[in-house]
């Protein structure tokens, strides 16, 4: 199955289920996620995905000093280095929706997450790419030219020559 959709909450409402959405989420084996805009949309991704230990270091230094003469120090200092070990998400929802363009998130092979990031098309030194959105529609026009692009006598007309044929 193959699905393009830009929110989680889209699917839902047509289907009219969540619980039925989730099922055809579940079917999903490969899930490629761009920039999107709902956390819940992005959490279809974040949470197949398994929490991560990550260990810092936390750096502390002190000093102290004796105001007693009879002391034989007259300071001390102290370094440590502490490990912290936490659990983390591996990637948040935050993550998707913040994505640059171009950039995607993929659960491909079994799970495995892969960051993606796909070239933008560019105009330049490109002699196929259209110079705008008006030349696309001309070309649409000329090879898709049909009964829903000409004016409304050309459509009375087509009626009475398929009506002619059908004697």
């Amino acid at each position: 199955m193959t699905a393009y959709t830009q929110t989680w909450s889209d699917v839902e409402a047509r289907i009219g289920s969540p619980a039925k959405a989730g099922q055809i989420a579940g079917n999903f084996n490969t899930l490629i996620m761009l920039r999107v805009k709902e956390v819940a949309t992005a959490e279809l991704l974040t949470d197949q995905l398994p929490d991560v230990h990550v260990v810092s270091t936390i750096v502390s230094s002190s000093v102290s000093d004796t105001n007693d003469p009879g002391e034989f120090t007259d300071f001390a200092s102290r370094n440590e280095d502490r490990i912290a070990p936490e659990s983390l998400r591996m990637l948040e929802p935050t993550d998707l929706v913040q994505l640059p363009k171009g950039q995607a998130f993929a659960l491909i092979h079994g799970g495995r997450l892969h960051k993606i990031r796909m070239p933008l098309p560019s105009a330049e030194h490109d002699p196929l790419m259209p110079e705008g959105l008006t030349a696309i529609g001309q070309a649409l026009r000329s090879r898709l030219d049909g009964p829903w692009n000409r004016p409304q006598e050309d459509l009375v007309q087509a009626a009475e020559v398929e009506a002619r044929r059908g004697e």
